[in-house]
């Protein structure tokens, strides 16, 4: 079946965007919140500035209190094929990454770019489905 061009589709899921960089920054994309109920995410990586650019992702470390400096840290999945911890990062320009929530950990997150972005801000598309 052939869509029209500007189709609508009637996404079963939450879209979220964020920009890269985020305002003032010049690596650090803009942070944004894993949905409730949300199992598993699509990362839409568009073209980056920079010949071998990737990007990486953080996770924002829980306070019980407002502090000065927020805490983010790079995520890490355990891999059952050797038993090591293995970083999210390394995400290549012009693909979709789908990763399950339960690897993330959820609440905020934001992704890091290896080289600097601040010369062609993009938007980075990120889909959200909360059905297995």
């Amino acid at each position: 079946m052939a869509y029209p061009a500007g189709a609508v589709y009637a996404w079963n899921g939450i879209p979220v965007r964020t920009r890269m960089p985020a305002v003032g920054e010049t690596v650090n994309g803009q942070p944004f919140a894993v949905p409730g109920g949300a199992k598993m995410m699509t990362i839409h990586i568009p073209a980056l500035t920079g010949a071998a650019a990737t990007v990486l992702l953080q996770t924002l470390a829980p306070t019980e209190t407002v502090e000065a400096t927020q805490v983010w840290t790079a995520v890490s999945v355990f891999d059952l094929t050797d038993g090591t911890f293995e970083l999210l990062d390394a995400m290549v320009e012009s693909t979709a990454v789908t990763l399950p929530i339960s690897a993330t950990g959820g609440g905020y997150l934001r992704l890091v770019a290896s080289e600097d972005q601040s010369a062609a801000v993009v938007t980075i598309p990120i889909f959200f489905t909360r059905d297995g």
